[in-house]
């Protein structure tokens, strides 16, 4: 008898292990997938700064090589333009510049500054034996710009230099007059893309290529190894990047997982030893399912309960019939900006604060719900609300919005625009048309301004 007594217990607690953990192996997967799915975006944004800061610079060869042909080969020009043009690359790109130089049939005559780099003049850049030079002469044969991964300048220093080959009109034909070369400096412009910033925000990153032979040679690297890292190819002119990030610690934190596993097996011991009965285990089915409805970085409602729960598919009206429900769309102010600023962590951060005020004003057990649309766009609903009230509350939301601070970075201010439908008895009450006319509302708060309710 006492063998069958723990027949059920038993039979419960692995049950419960088998599901439960089930849900975790899932739920930790979905959790690495989001996340590396973040940081692919954080390596994809650095990346297109850092190419895009180099080809602003690179691009001002065709400066000089449209200033030569318009000269009919002559460098007169030289010592009045390149001053100017020197600043504004500088100023464009952001990144130091080395040196400009002109190679009349590759050997160089002009260079600027003059001063470090003297050893430059006279120098042949068809002279393949050089450092730099190879992608010299593949600029000549291809008729194009070619750009050099970094390498050793015979003044000293490290550099990073675009060549392009300038062709000019000679008995009515293309004929080779020489290279103009723009040589950035290297170290300097990896200082200029502020890598450093990812790794005050935990971020370990390395900008790598791959040279002729196979082997990842590597340009810079965060002091921590980025380990099972994201990475994003890129392409400046004829040279292929990679950016790999990952986080400091883990995709996952095993110590919480660990903590996870111990706490499901406890709550399995103790169902079995409680004998759960099938209210309980529906209760417990109840919570998995809420969990399926929130959203994973503010833990408001997502997109997913919104369709599912408040409203009827077939029909478009509201689940529940009694329900008077008024409407806002809430959108935070210029929060590419932020992203592009401070990175996505403190984007994240700066997303939960506003959500904690949003939660602030609704009574969950009024069915009132904030829902995150996706990206920095949330819905709230409010049921039962008077629109003097509704009104004071989005007054309300606006304000206090604008007072959150964050201690370390003191010039970040966040404010919000919002459109809101309150009910009306005579008006439409459909999702759908409430979501468009608060919509439209939400665009002339923008277009005010921002920062603003508009009803």
């Amino acid at each position: 008898m006492r063998i069958k007594h723990y027949i059920q217990p038993i039979v419960v607690f692995l049950t419960l292990n088998i599901v439960l953990m089930g849900l975790f192996v899932l739920a930790e997967r979905k959790i690495v997938s989001e996340t590396k799915e973040n940081y692919r975006y954080i390596a994809a944004n650095q990346s297109n700064i850092m190419r895009d800061s180099v080809d602003t610079a690179i691009a001002r060869v065709y400066t000089f090589s449209a200033l030569i042909r318009a000269n009919n080969g002559k460098t007169d020009f030289f010592d009045n333009q390149v001053e100017f043009i020197y600043k504004e690359i500088s100023q464009d790109s952001g990144i130091p510049v080395k040196n400009i130089a002109i190679a009349p049939n590759g050997i160089v005559k002009k260079v600027y500054p003059l001063a470090t780099n003297e050893s430059l003049l006279n120098f042949d850049f068809m002279d393949t034996s050089q450092e730099g030079n190879e992608e010299a002469v593949k600029a000549y044969k291809e008729g194009k710009v070619i750009v050099t991964n970094p390498f050793k300048l015979v003044q000293g220093g490290v550099g990073m230099a675009g060549r392009l080959p300038v062709f000019t009109k000679k008995d009515g034909k293309d004929s080779f007059w020489g290279l103009i070369t723009v040589t950035l400096d290297f170290d300097k412009m990896i200082q200029s893309f502020h890598l450093h910033n990812l790794e005050e925000q935990g971020v370990n990153y390395k900008l790598w290529y791959e040279d002729e032979k196979g082997k990842k040679v590597t340009l810079t690297a965060s002091k921590k190894e980025a380990v099972d890292p994201v990475s994003y190819e890129f392409d400046i002119q004829n040279l292929r990047w990679h950016f790999d990030v990952a986080p400091k610690d883990h995709w996952y934190s095993r110590t919480q997982g660990a903590a996870i596993l111990i706490v499901i097996m406890g709550m399995s011991l103790l169902v079995a030893l409680l004998l759960v009965d099938k209210i309980k285990i529906r209760n417990v089915n109840e919570k998995l399912e809420q969990l399926a409805h929130l959203d994973g970085l503010t833990k408001c409602y997502s997109r997913h309960y919104l369709n599912t729960v408040l409203i009827n598919q077939e029909t478009g009206e509201w689940n529940d019939p009694r329900a008077k429900y008024s409407l806002a769309i809430v959108d935070i102010d210029n929060f590419k900006n932020i992203n592009d600023t401070y990175g996505h962590n403190v984007g994240d951060q700066a997303i939960r604060a506003v959500v904690h005020v949003l939660q602030r004003y609704v009574r969950a057990v009024n069915g009132d719900c904030v829902i995150r649309q996706g990206g920095d766009e949330f819905t709230i609903i409010w049921n039962h609300i008077s629109k003097e009230r509704f009104q004071k509350k989005l007054e309300g939301i606006v304000k206090d919005v604008e007072k959150i601070k964050f201690p370390q970075y003191e010039e970040m201010h966040l404010t919000i625009s919002i459109g809101g439908e309150p009910y009306a008895p005579q008006g439409s009450t459909r999702y759908s048309e409430l979501l468009s006319k608060a919509d439209k509302k939400l665009y002339v708060a923008k277009e005010n301004g921002r920062n603003q309710y508009v009803i």
